[in-house]
């Protein structure tokens, strides 16, 4: 290969094929692929889910075909054993993609375009899939021109910029200005390169007319200008690498981990944890949050985490579940004696569509009523199962914030995340995008946005999403989740209750006040001049 495709960037590359025996080694496309270029990371994430790791971008660029699976191999596979090269995948070179010298060119880019970021960052509601997409706004600096590269850059190390306040580059350069507030609000950090300077591609420095700066200690520029403007209900959102966003195939917008947001939460673990920031870990900041789902067991008041492929090798038979969790396990249909028996005869026979609404309903309350028996009855079995395995403890199936337990041999009980602490607790983790402009961020109506009992800032409800089937989690408000002092918030929402109104009542007053203040002093001049006269 030449200097280009190995680390010295070029727009566009040409590499030396003529020496190498096995699967082109590349996969820096993924991210330099100009647009265009015939390169498919759909294809690469196929090989990589085959495990064909150093086959994958042989695929995505289109230079040959690759047959067969690493995945199918033994974990004690041998590669230099004797018969191990007929065992390995097979790749058809496509020889139109060759120069007659052997070399194939790449056309790389040295800043990456953005789709090529959007394959593993794209995050966007649940709603907009069915039907919303119209009313998707897009980042309000994207929509200006600029590309996730000129703020998240990095140098031949990949240490990119995450951009979050207070972050400490592995470089050592000063990256201040890379973040909201470095950029539009200065961060006082200036060096000979620049890179503290505040204002970049002309970035305006906002007034915040009437907005205490105590607003500034306890919130980041992101809780007032990024994500969804919060509603009533914390709605679900699709991200790409979770819910593999782009592939040819319909959604629904409630495919599983089930992750919602944003959650207005005080920043925890995120970046501010890496700046040792204890101030800026106070600050709320919108998050994304998902429930985690897991086997585990129950000794002393402990929970221990299981293994998931050991774990399925102990329930599967039990579980009768081989890929899809909740549709296998939800998935019941009632025997013609019993569909008899709810409608007679001869309506038994005919097909759904025939059937009236009461025929209907009577269908449905007798699948759920069978759905629960056998949700009860295998996860009761899978649970003795563990519980077989591990001797002494209590087996556990967490999700949805709740905790499943067995109850005798066919049937199963809940219980709450009290019992379970923080084991059951959602994961959370901090969203910049997309960042609205300053007309839509939150309180620009005015203060009641936030400083009042119906404050959805405080009141969002947030719903647990779980993967047993028919699985109802409890729904909470957004305080609970932030641990707020609602009743010391109460007292301070009071002072703004009729806020405007007092401040037309001060303004008439002040008038008042200087109309009779000018009016004695005119009366005061009067005398003083009559009785000089």
């Amino acid at each position: 290969m030449d200097e280009a495709s190995s680390g010295g960037a070029a727009e566009g590359a040409v590499v030396d094929r003529s020496h190498i025996t096995g699967p082109l080694p590349v996969d820096c496309m993924l991210c330099h692929r100009k647009q265009e270029s015939g390169y498919s990371p759909f294809v690469w994430t196929e090989q990589i889910e085959d495990e064909n790791f150093s086959y994958a971008p042989t695929a995505a660029l289109g230079l040959g075909t690759v047959s067969g699976s690493m995945r199918r191999l033994k974990d004690d596979f041998d590669p230099t054993a004797e018969d191990a090269a007929g065992k390995l995948p097979k790749v058809v070179y496509q020889k139109s993609r060759f120069r007659e010298d052997g070399k194939v060119f790449f056309d790389l880019v040295r800043k990456p375009e953005n789709n090529s970021c959007y394959y593993c960052h794209s995050n966007v509601p649940a709603d907009s899939l069915t039907g919303n997409r119209w009313l998707h706004d897009e980042d309000v600096h994207l929509r200006a021109g600029l590309s996730c590269a000129d703020c998240h850059r990095n140098s031949i190390d990949h240490q990119t910029v995450r951009g979050y306040e207070g972050e400490e580059h592995v470089a050592g350069a000063s990256i201040a200005s890379l973040s909201c507030q470095g950029c539009h609000m200065g961060s006082g950090d200036t060096d000979s390169s620049g890179l503290g300077m505040a204002g970049r591609f002309g970035a305006p420095k906002p007034a915040h007319r009437g907005l205490p700066p105590l607003h500034f200690d306890k919130l980041t520029c992101t809780a007032c200008h990024s994500g969804p403007l919060p509603s009533e209900t914390v709605g679900r959102q699709v991200n790409s690498i979770a819910h593999r966003l782009g592939e040819h195939v319909k959604r629904t917008g409630e495919e599983f981990p089930g992750i919602v947001g944003p959650v207005l939460l005080p920043i925890a673990g995120a970046g501010a944890a890496d700046s040792d920031s204890a101030e800026a870990a106070k600050k709320y900041t919108p998050h994304r949050m998902m429930w985690p789902s897991y086997w585990g067991t129950i000794r002393d008041g402990e929970v221990t985490v299981l293994n998931p492929e050991t774990v399925y090798e102990l329930i599967r038979r039990p579980l009768k579940v081989r890929r899809q969790f909740t549709d296998e396990l939800a998935k019941v249909k009632l025997p013609l004696s019993k569909r008899k028996e709810l409608l007679g005869e001869d309506r038994a026979r005919l097909k759904e569509v025939d059937w009236t609404e009461e025929e209907k309903q009577k269908i449905a309350g007798a699948e759920a009523e069978a759905r629960k028996q056998q949700v009860d009855e295998r996860m009761a079995a899978a649970l003795a199962a563990i519980e077989q395995s591990y001797p002494e403890t209590q087996a556990v199936y967490v999700s949805g914030g709740v905790g499943f337990v067995r109850r005798g041999d066919a049937e199963i009980e809940a219980i709450t995340s009290d019992q379970l602490g923080d084991n059951a607790a959602p994961y959370a983790w901090p969203l910049a995008h997309n960042v609205r402009p300053a007309r839509q961020s939150l309180g620009a109506t005015g203060c009641l946005e936030c400083h009042s009992d119906t404050s959805l800032f405080f009141q969002a409800e947030i719903r647990p999403v779980g993967l047993l089937p028919d699985q109802e989690p409890v729904a909470v408000k957004a305080h609970v989740m932030q641990a707020a002092d609602m009743a010391r918030l109460q007292n301070w929402n009071q002072l703004f209750q009729g806020r405007a109104t007092f401040k037309i009542a001060g303004l008439v007053a002040l008038a008042l006040t200087c109309l009779v203040t000018l009016s004695a002093m005119v009366w005061n001049i009067g005398n003083l001049w009559r009785r000089r006269a």
